[in-house]
């Protein structure tokens, strides 16, 4: 017979058996990977190359779904209202924490969330159609200082990184130009290689296929660098813009309330596949940069993250649309 003291010795292994069993079992069905993004932007690319790789190495089938729509909001609030049972991951970048201070989200971005990890930094590049007579950014801002709100620019909606860039330059250089809200990065700049828009911001992810296809120009890249893949073109900073820069990282999330050891388990899948030099490559292919943290960190880091983001946002002025 056992006993009482025995018992009582076994209690703190037992407690960990149904983890460890629920991690075993997962997944048992298909994984959501929630991207509020079109296909091509840099967060989409990296959903699906984590999708490929986690089917690998945990098995089982990891499916992204584009769910566009209000600046990333609809997608955003489609895992927070699904259950917490680690099936619907969500992908997203800045805009997670920049919305909440642009637009009435219907979730707390840091409370009903949990980071599995942080994967990869993305700049951007201001762009304008290769026969456009703006060459450089300072025709562009003497362009809108002759005509305020004359210029157009797109971006793939109110609150994201992309307008946030646009409003932090015109804002640090004195001009106004005209926003045009889209829901696809893609489109935006497909509209302006076609001259229906003056300028644009986007991922370099986004941007490149049209940039090589000899129909975008690359003006300027926000981050502190120059690009590896556009080296003729300036920082910002190095346009005239002192300070500037302005890159956003790349996540995965869960919703808060998922299983602890499901969040390790993908954590340590994503973190272990986003350190591998095949990674670094694709990244480099896609105008990205690996940039790991995993569960802990990342989780640490959001309060700051989200603090970060809302002094960007009071910089840029970006107002709810």
């Amino acid at each position: 017979m056992i006993s009482r003291r025995t018992c009582l010795q076994l209690l703190p292994a037992l407690a960990t058996l149904p983890l460890s069993a629920l991690a075993q079992a997962y997944p048992s069905r298909p994984v959501r990977f929630i991207v509020p993004l079109s296909p091509g932007s840099g967060t989409d690319v990296v959903a699906r190359y984590m999708s490929a790789e986690l089917a690998k190495t945990m098995g089982g089938s990891f499916v992204v779904e584009n769910r566009m729509g209000a600046s990333g909001i609809i997608g955003t609030d489609l895992v927070v209202k699904a259950p917490a049972d680690g099936y619907t991951i969500l992908f997203n970048y800045a805009a997670h924490y920049s919305n909440q201070f642009v637009e009435r989200t219907p979730y707390d971005a840091v409370g009903d969330f949990e980071p599995i990890a942080r994967l990869a930094t993305s700049a951007m590049v201001l762009v304008t159609a290769a026969n456009s007579p703006l060459h450089t950014v300072r025709d562009l801002i003497a362009a809108a200082k002759r005509k305020p709100d004359g210029l157009s620019y797109g971006s793939p909606g109110n609150g994201t990184t992309p307008q946030m860039a646009a409003a932090l330059m015109s804002n640090m250089a004195g001009i106004r130009m005209n926003h045009v809200a889209y829901k696809a990065p893609a489109q935006v700049a497909i509209d302006v290689a076609g001259g229906q828009l003056d300028a644009g911001f986007g991922g370099v992810a986004t941007s490149l296929p049209l940039v090589k296809a000899g129909r975008l120009r690359v003006l300027a890249v926000t981050s502190k660098q120059r690009s590896s893949y556009f080296p003729d073109a300036p920082t910002l900073d190095e346009a005239g813009l002192k300070g500037y820069e302005l890159v956003t990282p790349i996540w995965a999330f869960a919703r808060r309330g998922t299983p602890q050891a499901i969040i390790t388990q993908l954590s340590d899948a994503m973190t272990k596949a986003a350190a591998a030099p095949a990674f670094k490559a694709f990244c480099i292919s896609q105008g990205l940069e690996v940039d790991i943290q995993d569960a802990a960190k990342a989780g640490s880091s959001a309060p700051a993250e989200l603090e970060r983001w809302k002094k960007l946002v009071a910089l840029s002025q970006v107002k709810a649309g």
